[in-house]
């Protein structure tokens, strides 16, 4: 689960990257910047899979409500963006797209405090704190 939380961050982060230069550069949203979001919907839509499988598999989340709502939010926002993107043929386009998958990073951590169980947070180094801030289990 580590890696794909690692990928979820990376692609999160390297598309808004590329969407804020888009709007720096006053670019609309192309193929590769559709592409890049395509992929960080994909990513994350693993993610929600591999939680399902774990809820499924024995595991007990806290708030199955709230962890399955940030599942699909997560899920739905780059889509979203895409659409957006498409359609606001203008820098704003992108800008949408940067905003939606940056998001993603903030709700990956929360998913992580959330359900910490799922994702093996024990502790940061020994000190007893977990990796998402949280007291370790």
């Amino acid at each position: 689960m580590t890696v794909l939380v690692i990928t979820v961050h990376v692609v999160s982060a390297l598309t808004a990257l590329l969407a804020i230069y888009y709007v720096v550069k006053d670019l609309a949203a192309d193929l590769v910047l559709l592409g890049a979001a395509l992929l960080a919907a994909l990513v994350w839509g693993l993610e929600g899979v591999v939680l399902l499988v774990q809820d499924l598999g024995g595991g007990a989340p806290p708030d199955r409500i709230t962890l399955y709502g940030y599942a699909l939010t997560g899920l739905m926002l780059p889509v979203a963006g895409i659409w957006l993107g498409v359609f606001e043929r203008s820098r704003y386009g992108s800008l949408v797209i940067a905003v939606a998958v940056g998001t993603l990073i903030v709700l990956q951590v929360r998913l992580g405090q959330i359900w910490p169980a799922a994702y093996g947070v024990t502790s940061a180094l020994g000190s007893g704190v977990g990796i998402y801030g949280g007291a370790a289990a």
